[in-house]
């Protein structure tokens, strides 16, 4: 028995925080919407993240130091990345993308478009929370800035270049010595050699909330919201046609925006995007809830220390292996113990996660039109950076879709992969 195709003008695929964002900005230019999601809004890596808008995070992770870096990265068990070498084989071709992109000249490109995106992200977030204020449970934005402390004087000496390095690109920071920075985060007192204050940077209350509220917004609105998972797309007349596990649908347009699952759906679009999950992880302490009082990185250890409703949350890390895998015991032990090593004991945690962060060898998203399916668009691929573009991205989105998007957003093609 044939089943009843379902219609639509606009279907965003994906329900977290970039598709949520894709969807508010659609809405707002006069677009119906659907959002299609096997899962509730916010789930997966839009839950868990550091909840930092970090509108400094202009240089890209592939950078030239790594060939310097890449042995102790690897090898060292010390070290925030940790590769499952099991999954070498299938990790190769990313891995060597990922190394080709760090070459001075690559690695300069992707840091003048990271900041076209970064520059108006902490101001396009604004204009989405300020339409969310009157809402029952609001989400509050945090504007303390973040701040990067290192423990080692070789820490805070090779910090010298990246500081220099923001600083051509414009990014506000202020050096601090030791006493500047137990001045300003006291549980700092006696650990740090010195730090970064970045004081336009944010941090929220709660991202999952936020989720659920912008979510609930859009619904109130007329949007629909869609539990099923999308299969494939198509073209068919009028439009794309979109197989699910459940009834079909024909929208005309269908933005792409599931994170790490975008990958087989950019294939239908004509796209081959090397998208690979990186994994994170968090652990979420309640008894240390007010430890400190913004977004703190011990950049030696690579995770972030974030004070959230009710709780102190702990995020970051790098594993990279297959999407599938069980969370690692030993991630989440290397947060605890170095966590610990720097406050001393932080009570029992309430929660521990594992995301899949969706990322691409060169850091930067795919923003814009599919290759060679007509109506598709893509706005995934953020990497560490989904949070903090989620609403500029909605923005570049609806832009694009209008024909209106700045030509430095060419950067972010998905014919950039061809």
């Amino acid at each position: 028995m044939n089943q009843l195709t379902q219609h639509a003008e606009v279907v965003v695929i994906g329900a977290g925080i970039v598709g949520l964002a894709c969807a508010w900005h659609l809405q707002q230019q006069g677009f119906e919407v659907t959002l299609m999601d096997p899962e509730p809004p916010g789930s997966g890596a839009s839950s868990g993240n550091a909840g930092t808008l970090a509108n400094y995070a202009v240089e890209p992770i592939a950078q030239p130091a790594l060939w310097r870096q890449a042995p102790m990265l690897l090898l060292s068990p010390q070290s925030p990345f940790h590769l499952r070498w099991q999954h070498l084989p299938r990790l190769a071709p990313w891995l060597w993308r990922f190394l080709k992109a760090s070459t001075p000249r690559r690695a300069q490109h992707a840091t003048q478009i990271l900041g076209e995106l970064l520059a108006p992200a902490v101001e396009d977030w604004q204009q989405v929370l300020d339409d969310l204020e009157d809402n029952d449970e609001g989400v509050t934005l945090y504007r303390r800035g973040a701040l990067y402390f290192y423990r080692s004087p070789k820490g805070w000496h090779e910090a010298q270049r990246d500081i220099a390095a923001r600083e051509r690109y414009g990014i506000v920071q202020e050096r601090l010595d030791s006493h500047a920075v137990a001045a300003l985060e006291p549980a700092l007192e006696g650990l740090a050699k010195g730090g970064i204050l970045f004081p336009d940077a944010c941090h929220l209350s709660d991202p999952l909330t936020l989720a659920q509220r912008l979510a609930e917004r859009l619904q109130s609105r007329g949007a629909r919201l869609v539990r099923a998972k999308a299969l494939g797309l198509k073209a068919c007349d009028g439009g794309v046609r979109i197989t699910t596990d459940h009834e079909p649908w024909q929208a005309e347009r269908v933005v792409v925006a599931t994170g790490i699952r975008s990958q087989p759906l950019a294939r239908d679009g004509g796209d081959r995007i090397p998208l690979e999950a990186e994994r994170g992880y968090h652990l979420e302490f309640p008894s240390a809830r007010e430890l400190v009082s913004r977004p703190c990185c011990p950049v030696e250890n690579a995770f972030y220390l974030t004070p959230m409703k009710g709780r102190l949350r702990i995020a970051g890390t790098v594993e990279l292996g297959h999407r599938d895998d069980p969370a690692n015991p030993e991630r989440l032990d290397y947060i605890r113990r170095h966590a610990e090593a720097l406050f001393g004991p932080l009570g029992e945690p309430s929660q521990s996660w594992l995301g899949l962060r969706p990322s691409l060898p060169d850091s930067l998203p795919v923003i814009g039109p599919a290759s060679s399916l007509p109506g598709v668009s893509y706005a995934f691929g953020h990497g560490h950076l989904g949070l903090t573009l989620a609403a500029t991205t909605g923005r570049l989105l609806a832009a694009s879709i209008k024909a209106e998007a700045p030509d430095w957003l060419a950067g972010c093609a998905a014919s950039r992969f061809r």
